[in-house]
């Protein structure tokens, strides 16, 4: 009868130290594809947040203007009179909270404020939503859906909210309290109908979020709220600048009577907010607010949180107006497009 062997001691060691080689290996493959699926998903919120924020405010900036087939603002009146620019104080430049004045200032269909939210106390200072950097971006319209009481409910939803009746020839804005006054009728001999106003106002601010002791940046908007009061909204995060130029045709001739809306349909050049001009008194100096047929978008999003071993000390030149540097851990994406606007109204004087 043979005697059985079992391994020697040298043989297990080998097989323990092969057994150990493997494992090391298995868990590195492990550790690996962690970190790229965790990129490629950081990268993916990215587009994903980019691409809705851009659509958004270009979707807003096409509508910006529309008054419901009333194609000059100084036919809109109404129980809730439209504010007229520079009327002692300039306030169409301002976002006062606690009424409905911002809602009511219809005569620039788009405003800009460079790298700052200057006069717009509807913006934060702190907190969530305060405001962090970039450029404020301000749009203006009349819903494109009607109100009939299906797919914005009836009037009485919003007793204080500001709503638009419009024919080709006229439009009154009024609270939907007041749709019934004598007021805020219009003559029949063409279509009416009744739309939401909306006005917007894009910027970069404090998500109130943070990852490992970092603020998380998201872009935001002030909008009207069912009240007619300016309200905040979180639109997208991880949107770390915020940057617009503006398209100006010179060509409109905004001092002839009436004022030729035609130009050339060129952009003579781009400006930043701060170089155009919002004196709404004659004689009117180019580049001016009414003048205003493009606009040009750059959002840099950036990663919730910062990856390891990662170093990013680019410098993104040619935002708008500003080089953006930084010195960090985070992934970034640059967003660029430029959008037409379609509802010229240059006779809103």
């Amino acid at each position: 009868m043979k005697n059985s062997r079992g391994f020697s001691l040298v043989e297990l060691m080998v097989a323990l130290v092969i057994t150990l080689i493997l494992l090391a290996g298995i868990g590195q493959i492990f550790v690996s594809s962690k970190k790229s699926f965790t990129i490629q998903d950081s990268l993916a919120r990215q587009q994903e947040n980019g691409r809705y924020a851009i659509e958004i405010i270009s979707q807003d900036l096409r509508r910006s203007g529309y008054w419901g087939g009333t194609a000059i603002v100084p036919e809109i009146i109404g129980s809730q009179q439209p504010i007229k620019p520079n009327t002692g104080t300039g306030e169409n430049f301002t976002c006062p909270t606690g009424d409905n004045t911002w809602g009511r200032m219809i005569y620039f269909r788009i405003y800009g404020i460079n790298d700052a939210r200057t006069n717009y106390a509807c913006i934060p200072t702190s907190g969530t939503g305060g405001y962090l950097r970039g450029d404020v971006l301000v749009t203006r319209y009349g819903s494109a859906y009607q109100v009939d009481g299906t797919t914005l409910g009836p009037f009485t939803d919003g007793a204080d909210r500001l709503y638009l009746r419009s024919t080709v020839f006229q439009g009154r804005i009024f609270k939907g309290s007041e749709e019934g006054d004598s007021a805020n009728q219009v003559e029949t001999v063409a279509a009416t109908r009744d739309s939401l106003v909306i006005a917007h106002a894009y910027y970069i601010g404090d998500s109130g979020r943070q990852c490992r002791g970092q603020t998380v940046p998201s872009l935001f908007r002030v909008t009207l709220d069912n009240d007619g009061t300016p309200t905040v909204e979180e639109i997208a995060y991880g949107i770390d600048q915020f940057q617009v130029r503006y398209g100006v045709d010179t060509d409109i001739d905004l001092n002839s009577s009436p004022p030729d809306s035609n130009g050339d349909s060129l952009i003579d050049q781009y400006y930043d907010a701060n170089n155009i001009n919002k004196d709404d008194s004659p004689p009117y100096d180019s580049p001016h607010w009414r003048q205003v047929v493009s606009a040009k978008i750059w959002l840099l999003t950036r990663a919730e949180c910062g990856e390891t071993g990662l170093v990013n000390n680019r410098t993104y030149e040619d935002l708008g107006d500003v080089d953006y540097a930084v010195n960090d851990d985070f992934r970034r994406q640059l967003y660029q497009t430029t959008v037409f606007l379609r509802n010229l109204n240059v006779t809103e004087r």
